[in-house]
């Protein structure tokens, strides 16, 4: 009940009380009428909490809380209780754990031999034996055998396993992929949980080697076959230029290009040079007629009158003198062309000065000690 309405009741009571008192025949004393109202007041709380023990019906107390408010006090707690699952582990069942050696993509050469080893987890409820393997089971078998053991133990539940399978690079360049599944003594394939396919695989690269050449520098010096060749025959020592008596003299230089190592006819001549400046002489640096060189092919034993007149099949320089041969001089193109035609064999060079037949009245001498023939190429 309300307040309001209690209150109003308590002075409707008070005053009947005190009007009782006035009335004839009951007269009262002043403690009398004090104790009497206060019983009456008594009587009216005790009446008030009875009433406020029943069920509340006031409009605002009685409305319910909507779904999704946040009115707490009418809300019922929820509980959640978990249900147990009574799904039994199977028997046979695996995981993938990790590769142990070669990672996807790994990149091989054609034909090369590696080992693909894999590590596995017993998740089932049965202990993996001996009478356990993997299997291949499609793909690219890169040389793999068809099934490997996969234990020759015990692997019980929760334990790992690393298993390994012997394998060769295929010879084409590609990528290559071979599937493995695991199988229990019966044959009967079982699941590894944690791949949608139940496979788990080795997956390659093959990509040829580029097999690029470092380059070789190589520095030759003229063989014991060079000479000098006049029309009296040959000496040891390598001259260009006019005998005392009027005989040509022409130097003949011999390198032998087949001491160098991987020189072949199809490699690449990046640069040839012939250094020829190391000289000494007379008389000839004075001459009026060039100095010429070019390749001819005496074979290794040169000998005259035969070869004393045979025509170079390439020239390498012509100079005014011997003076003018200051420093190196290219032969790139020259030694690459011989090279293809000739292979790695004897390259041959002449050296005679243009007039070198002047006869007695003049002579001349230009002498080289040491000509070097400096070589870069790419075996």
């Amino acid at each position: 009940m309300p307040k309001t309405i209690l209150k109003g009741l308590v002075i409707i009571i008070c005053a009947a009380v005190l009007g009782a008192c006035n009335m004839p025949g009951r007269a009262l004393s002043a403690a009398q009428k004090t104790a009497l109202i206060n019983t009456s007041v008594a009587e009216t709380v005790a009446a008030e909490n009875v009433i406020s023990s029943e069920p509340i019906t006031d409009d605002l107390a009685t409305e319910t809380a909507q779904p999704g408010t946040d009115d707490l006090s009418t809300s019922t707690p929820e509980t959640n209780t978990a249900t147990p699952s009574n799904t039994p582990i199977p028997c046979n069942l695996g995981m993938f754990v990790r590769d142990i050696t070669i990672p996807d993509g790994t990149v091989f050469k054609p034909g090369e031999n590696f080992v693909k080893t894999w590590r596995l987890k017993n998740t089932g409820s049965c202990a993996w034996t001996s009478g356990y393997d993997i299997f291949f089971a499609g793909g690219d078998a890169m040389s793999a055998p068809s099934s490997v053991q996969l234990t020759a133990g015990t692997v019980n539940t929760g334990q790992t396993v690393d298993v390994s399978v012997n394998l060769k690079a295929p010879t084409p360049a590609g990528t290559y992929r071979g599937n493995w599944q695991l199988r229990d003594p019966g044959d009967v394939i079982f699941e590894i949980e944690n791949s949608t396919s139940n496979f788990f695989w080795v997956e390659i690269k093959v990509v040829p080697p580029t097999n690029t050449p470092e380059p070789v520098t190589a520095t030759l010096y003229r063989s014991s076959a060079s000479k000098t060749i006049s029309a009296g025959g040959m000496s040891s020592d390598t001259r260009a230029g006019i005998a005392g008596n009027g005989d040509p003299l022409r130097a003949f230089l011999d390198f032998n290009l087949g001491s160098l190592a991987g020189l072949k006819s199809t490699s690449t001549i990046q640069s040839a040079s012939l250094d020829m400046s190391n000289l000494s002489g007379y008389g000839c640096f004075e001459f009026l007629n060039p100095l010429k060189a070019g390749v001819v092919s005496y074979g290794t034993t040169p000998d005259y009158p035969g070869e004393f007149n045979q025509s170079p099949s390439a020239s390498i320089f012509s100079v005014p003198s011997a003076l003018g041969i200051s420093g190196p001089v290219s032969i790139t193109s020259v030694l690459q062309n011989f090279v293809t035609s000739q292979g790695p064999g004897r390259f041959q060079i002449r050296v005679w000065y243009d007039n070198d037949s002047a006869g007695s009245s003049y002579s001349c001498l230009t002498e080289w000690a040491n000509p070097v023939l400096n070589i870069t190429y790419l075996p």
